[in-house]
C-alpha cells in the first residue's frame, strides 16, 4: 500500500469512522435504556461488616444502568470501610453488581486506637469493634510485623515460668519496651532484646530472693551489660486495670 497517497489515508480514516459507529450503535443496542441495576449480589466473609451496610451505599450506585454503574467509585467508597482488607466490584449480566469482600484479621490492639492485622497492616475501627481481648502492641505503622514476631519470640522464652507477655513498644528511635501482665515494665533497648530477655528471666525470675525484690517494683532498665537496674515502684492491680480501661 502507498501510504503516501492521500487518497489511501481518506480511505483508511473513513473505514475507521464507520468501524466506531458500528461500534457505537452496537453498545446502544445492548445497553438498557432507562432501567435501573437491579440486583446487588455479595460475596465474602465480612463479621464486622453487615451485608445491609454493603448495600446502603451501593444503593445510589445501583440507580444507574448497567453500563452506567460506576464501579470504581463504588469500590473506592467501600474500601473506605476500616474492617475491609479487599474490596472487589463488577458487573453480573444483565442487571447486576457483584461486591465480592475480604477482611482483616487482627492479632494485636495497636497503640491507642488501632488494630494490627495478621498481615502486618495497621487499621483503625470504630471504638465499638475494637477487640479488647488481644494483647497490646505499638510502634511506627511500617513495624507491625516486626513488633508482633519479636512479642511472639519473647513469650516463648518465658514458657515455664508463672509470668505472661502483655505489651510491647518500639519507639521511633529503635527502643524497645515490653510489660509484664503483672504491671512490671522492661525496659530493654535497642540491641540484644532477647539476649536481655533471657537474663531477665533466669536472675530476676529464676532465684526467690530477686523474684522478692521485684514484687513492688515498676519498671527494670536491662540497657547494661553486666546486670539491670531495678526502680519505680508499681501502680496497685486495680489501679492498673482502671488505666487499661480508660486507655482502650
Amino acid at each position: 500500500m502507498n501510504w503516501r497517497n492521500p487518497r489511501r489515508w481518506r480511505d483508511v480514516l473513513l473505514g475507521a469512522g464507520l468501524l466506531l459507529g458500528v461500534v457505537a450503535c452496537t453498545w446502544q443496542g445492548i445497553k438498557p435504556e432507562g432501567s435501573e441495576t437491579g440486583h446487588l449480589y455479595i460475596s465474602g466473609d465480612a463479621a464486622h461488616v453487615s451485608d445491609e451496610r454493603i448495600a446502603r451505599i451501593a444503593s445510589p450506585y445501583l440507580e444507574a444502568s448497567f453500563f452506567d454503574v460506576d464501579l470504581e467509585g463504588l469500590q473506592a467508597q467501600l474500601s473506605n470501610l476500616a474492617w475491609l482488607r479487599e474490596v472487589k466490584v463488577s458487573r453480573h449480566w444483565p442487571d447486576g453488581v457483584v461486591v465480592r469482600v475480604s477482611e482483616h484479621e487482627p492479632v494485636a490492639r495497636w497503640g491507642q486506637h488501632g488494630l494490627l492485622a495478621r498481615d502486618g497492616q495497621v487499621f483503625t475501627p470504630g471504638a465499638k469493634t475494637r477487640a479488647q481481648d488481644l494483647i497490646q502492641l505499638d510502634g511506627p505503622d511500617t513495624a507491625g510485623l516486626k513488633v508482633h514476631e519479636q512479642f511472639q519470640a519473647l513469650t516463648k522464652i518465658l514458657v515455664g515460668h508463672e509470668v505472661t507477655l502483655a505489651s510491647l513498644a518500639l519507639d521511633a528511635r529503635g527502643s524497645w519496651t515490653a510489660q509484664l501482665a503483672d504491671g512490671l515494665e522492661l525496659r530493654l533497648g535497642r540491641d540484644h532484646i532477647q539476649a536481655r530477655f533471657v537474663r531477665f528471666v533466669r536472675y530476676a525470675l529464676g532465684e526467690p530472693r530477686a523474684h522478692e525484690q521485684l514484687a513492688d517494683a515498676g519498671y527494670i532498665d536491662l540497657r547494661y551489660s553486666d546486670g539491670f537496674a531495678i526502680g519505680g515502684k508499681r501502680a496497685a492491680r486495680d489501679d492498673q486495670e482502671k488505666d487499661d480501661e480508660q486507655a482502650a
